[in-house]
Parts: C-alpha cells; structure tokens; sequence
C-alpha cells in the first residue's frame, strides 16, 4: 500500500507534459512572383514578370511588370483562420477601392495560393467555377537577389 501511495504522489507532483509550442503560420510579407491565375473558370495567364508585395505595414503593391510603377492597395490577414483570410482593396484608380474583396489563402512552402472574390462573399475553397465572380492565383516566392 505504501508503494502505490507513493507512487501516487510521485505522479501527481510529476510536471505534465509540455504541449508543444504552436508554430506561427507562414507570413505573407514579402515579393511574390504571379504564375497563374483563373477567373470563373478561364485561365487568365499573368503577364510575365507580374509581382505582388505585401509589406509590414499593411501595403499590398501589384506590378503588371518588371520595372514598371506598382500600384499601391491595403491588405488585412487572418493568418489564424484555416484557411487563413486575406481582405484586399485594390490600387487607386480601380474603381473599388472603398470595398475590400474577400479572400482566403494558403502558403505551402514558397507558394501562395489565393481565392478572392471580385465582390461578394468570401470563397470557401480554392476553385473558381465557372460563371463564378472568383479569381484564383498562384504565386511563388521571389528570390531575394
């Protein structure tokens, strides 16, 4: 009986288990390389040297190509949320830039895929049906030089 009390007590004082500590989602921050994209089930191939930057502070750049004036939008993330939601609003002169369209994405390795709706609801997958008002573009990340 004195063995099972104490190996009672030794359990119960034993420290528990740490749970292992939660890495942070992947960030978005960085040059992302356009490779494609589809709009409600057509390819609508980026122009070669397409690149988005999302920045620290909230700036999301497009540039349609190398060399050329980005265009300056906002951005707000959800990295937390599976999958992790994005808001974007477009660059002056779009047209839109009072109403975020929503958006979900992914970072797999150096790839960043994401679903945006060009108004309306937030997508719930990765597809862009036919008719559908919902661009999926594919991105990888730029090399630093």
């Amino acid at each position: 009986m004195t063995h099972l009390l104490v190996g009672l007590a030794l359990l119960t004082a034993a420290p528990a288990p740490k749970a292992e500590a939660k890495k942070d989602p992947p960030s978005l921050v960085g040059t992302w390389a356009a490779e494609s994209a589809v709009i409600g089930g057509k390819a609508d191939p980026p122009p070669p040297g397409a690149a988005f930057e999302f920045t620290t502070d909230g700036k999301f750049l497009m540039r349609e190509k190398p060399g050329m004036k980005p265009e300056e939008g906002t951005y707000k993330s959800d990295p937390k949320k599976e999958p992790g939601e994005i808001d974007l609003t477009e660059p002056a002169g779009a047209g839109r830039k009072d109403k975020p369209m929503l958006g979900i994405y992914k970072i797999e390795g150096d790839t960043l895929t994401i679903a945006i709706s060009m108004g309306g609801e937030r997508p719930k997958a990765f597809e862009s049906p036919a008719g559908s008002n919902v661009m999926v573009i594919t991105l990888k990340r730029a090399k630093k030089e």
